[in-house]
């Protein structure tokens, strides 16, 4: 596939003296003790320099093929290659909330880690800065800093995630001045859009992170406080993803739907639309996802009517599903059908009884484990023109966590005749990159429809910022970095192609797929897959009910939105929008109980 390389295409050439079955076999054993030793699935051999070493181009579209032998586990009984070759019959999304790419995966892989003959675009391998608006040097993209349970946090609090702030990080630019302050329902026309042609900078993260510490303290930030937004994690601060990420397929060019938040970033993703939707609320509020004009047609609707199967998954504490509400108008007849638990999504992996399409949702609402910052008891959010504070409790340790069990159940997958381990790809992304720093300028993007702007006067005409992707499958071969550009349209262009259904919109329509990813003509077999090992995760005072002391523990912003939805349309007319945690636990047990899955 042009713009990808990896390890496993091209092995080195064995001796004449070993012929390659034995060295497969010893390599299986090689990998054996090391797994034993924990090395593997810190890339210490597999994915690291070592297997490195053999990195060459690969050429699918070019009728060439890997090379490689089938391989076969010493902890699996090994399964059955695919029946219809490589590829898979079953798609798990895990969809993340708000980190770039830059962020997470910035510093996957340097100069020595590097597969011989690949570039990978991360943030060893140029100078990234961004000016400091205070005139001091600027302030460099930097690993964070700090204790275990501080780096874990950040960047905290929150940074600006909506489509003005996004603006001026890519641009640089504050249209209107007044918009430098501002809070969100303040700002003013025309948002911090760039200039007709103008060219992201992607040096306004610092300034634009100056504004929101000024908004939420009312104090001038100090450089240590603003700094932040430039900071990222290492790959040994984030084993499984980065594991992970070398192990299979990393995607280092793929961008989010549009500049700004999750709920149009969501919509995308699944509808290639959001209705014209920029912010999460505005001026039309959080009733706007319920309107039913906005029944456009999801992935999800399309597989239906194909007689496909597919089902969403949604956390057992949570009770609500944010796809489910941001697309009710389109999918409220199968909220009771096809949305369920993530207990049942364990036992539907377990009993190889997968859909087709299977989406995650993490814990959004509280006990976080989606990945989000954590922002402070400053962070906003605007519901309908009123501004509702919020943070939380967020740490990163809890989405490695849940990465490892979601990977670590699809890899134990046995069916004989269901979904198993080698017949179910598992991709990892982000929604949006939530005012976290990112060095790659988003291109151009085909607006869904001829209706022209939207929102804030937005015509969906550019993607929004990097995010991290991670393709995980039997046929992926280890260090693989794909180049070309991709975008949220993928997944439905992936299934569309698949069961052959009509496109949604002009976004999808020409979209690439995932199948980039398929990069095997064997599979490998789970036994030969690494291990993951997540980091101690200190307990989260919200994995059980409110405390006494629980009665001012704020929300964050997705947890706000997601409350905000229910109660915008089954809370009582006037209801304030839940802003801590107890409030969203109430609301929730007695609004939400019962609106998905099984009665």
């Amino acid at each position: 596939m042009v713009g990808m390389r990896s390890d496993d295409d091209h092995p080195a050439e064995p001796s004449s003296a070993e012929p390659p079955d034995a060295r497969e076999r010893r390599d299986a054993s090689r990998r054996s003790f090391l797994k034993g030793a924990g090395l593997v699935a810190a890339g210490a051999v597999v994915g690291g320099g070592a297997g490195a070493a053999a990195g060459a181009a690969f050429g699918v579209a070019a009728g060439r093929t890997a090379p490689t032998a089938d391989e076969s586990g010493e902890e699996y009984p090994p399964l059955p290659p695919r029946a219809g070759g490589p590829g898979f019959d079953h798609l798990v999304v895990l969809m993340y909330e708000n980190r770039s790419f830059d962020n997470l995966l910035g510093r996957l892989y340097d100069a020595d880690t590097l597969p011989a003959g690949e570039t990978f675009e991360g943030l060893a391998f140029g100078d990234h800065r961004n000016p400091d608006p205070a005139g001091g040097p600027d302030i460099p993209a930097h690993v964070y800093e700090g204790t275990t349970d501080f780096v874990m946090r950040q960047p905290s609090p929150d940074p600006g995630e909506v489509y003005p702030h996004v603006n001026t990080q890519l641009y640089e630019v504050v249209d209107p001045p007044s918009n430098a302050d501002a809070r969100v329902r303040e700002m003013q026309p025309p948002y911090n859009a760039p200039p007709p042609g103008a060219r992201p900078t992607m040096r306004g993260f610092v300034r634009d992170y100056v504004g929101v510490l000024r908004k939420d303290t009312g104090q001038e930030p100090t450089v240590d406080q603003y700094r932040r937004v430039m900071g990222g994690f290492s790959p040994d601060m984030l084993p499984v993803f980065s594991t992970l990420a070398r192990q299979f397929a990393v995607y280092d060019h793929w961008h989010c739907a549009v500049p700004s938040q999750t709920f149009c970033n969501r919509s995308f993703f699944h509808a290639s639309t959001s209705h014209g939707y920029v912010d999460n609320g505005g001026v039309e509020g959080l009733k706007k996802w319920f309107d039913p004009k906005n029944d456009a047609p999801t992935i999800f609707n399309r597989l239906e009517e194909a007689g496909r199967s597919w089902r969403v998954y949604f956390d057992d504490r949570q009770l609500i599903s944010l796809t489910g509400f941001i697309h009710a108008p389109a999918l409220q007849p199968y909220w009771k059908t096809h949305f369920r638990t993530m207990t049942q999504f364990y036992a539907d992996v377990a009993e190889g009884t997968l859909p087709d399409y299977a989406f995650v949702e993490p814990r959004l609402l509280y006990d976080h484990n989606d990945m989000h910052p954590p922002g402070g008891p400053m962070t906003e959010e605007d519901i309908a023109g009123d501004i509702v504070v919020g943070g939380a409790i967020s740490d990163v340790r809890a989405g490695e966590l849940l990465l490892h069990r979601v990977y670590s159940a699809i890899r134990s997958a046995r069916s004989a005749k269901g979904s198993n381990a080698l017949n179910t790809m598992l991709l990892v992304t982000f929604d949006e990159h939530g005012g976290t720093y990112d060095h790659v300028p988003p291109g151009p993007a085909t607006p869904p429809d001829d209706r022209g702007p939207g929102e804030n006067g937005f015509g969906f005409d550019r993607l929004g910022v990097r995010v991290p992707a991670i393709a995980i499958s039997a046929y992926t071969a280890r260090n693989t970095i794909i180049h070309e550009e991709m975008h949220h349209a993928a997944v439905v262009a992936t299934l569309s192609r698949k069961f052959g259904l009509p496109h949604l919109t002009e976004r999808d329509r020409g979209a690439r797929t995932i199948d980039n990813a398929i990069n095997r003509t064997t599979p490998r077999q789970p036994g030969t897959w690494p291990d993951t090992h997540p980091q101690y995760l200190p307990p989260n005072p919200e994995a059980d009910a409110p405390a006494p002391q629980d009665e001012d523990r704020p929300l964050s912003p997705p947890g706000i939105g997601l409350a905000g939805l229910l109660m915008a349309r089954y809370g009582e007319p006037g209801a304030p929008v839940p802003a801590t945690y107890k409030q969203a636990y109430e609301a929730v047990n007695r609004l939400g109980r019962g609106l998905f899955g099984s009665p």
